[in-house]
């Protein structure tokens, strides 16, 4: 038998219920008055909003570990040196304070935070080296030209911040 065959013989069986159509159309048209939630957006601001925290923590916490690594490594050495590199350290310092009030975004710059943990990295082998080996003029020129060069590519980091914003300033008022 088909189900054609079997819907023609109990039709009067199959309807024999009325449906109550009151009821049908009270929850249709109560769905249809109910305000829509946008829960998906609220989700995506929450999602963005933990993101840009996260980040900013994250960078905050790069910038502020590359500060406290900085310590005097020459005073025990030379007077002369331990005030030059005061001088280093406290120019480092104020890059780094204005590069932190700057609100930039890290993937714009040419040279990255890398670099300069790199030169850490260096400056803390070269201060070992000092400290087991004794004073090396060599080692001394070398520890001085680190400084300057982290001294250049944060004046470097500063200035793709300001060209960055430049642009964008030119940007809007096109």
């Amino acid at each position: 038998m088909n189900i054609e065959e079997y819907i023609r013989k109990n039709r009067l069986h199959l309807d024999a219920d009325k449906a109550d159509e009151d009821f049908i159309w009270n929850k249709i048209s109560g769905s249809l008055n109910k305000p829509k939630k946008q829960k998906r957006f609220f989700a995506l601001k929450i999602a963005a909003s933990i993101i840009i925290v996260i980040a900013l923590s994250l960078m905050t916490y790069q910038i502020t570990r590359l500060q406290t690594n900085q310590k005097l490594i020459l005073a025990n050495i030379d007077p002369e040196l331990a005030k030059q590199e005061a001088q280093f350290q406290n120019q480092i310092k104020n890059y780094y304070q204005v590069i932190q009030e700057t609100s930039y975004d890290e993937e714009l710059f040419s040279t990255n935070f890398r670099d300069l943990e790199y030169i850490d990295t260096l400056i803390n082998q070269y201060s070992e080296d000092l400290a087991t080996n004794g004073p090396n003029p060599r080692l001394l020129n070398s520890l001085m030209d680190l400084y300057q060069k982290k001294i250049k590519l944060l004046d470097r980091m500063l200035n793709e911040i300001e060209k960055n914003k430049r642009h964008e300033n030119n940007e809007t008022n096109i």
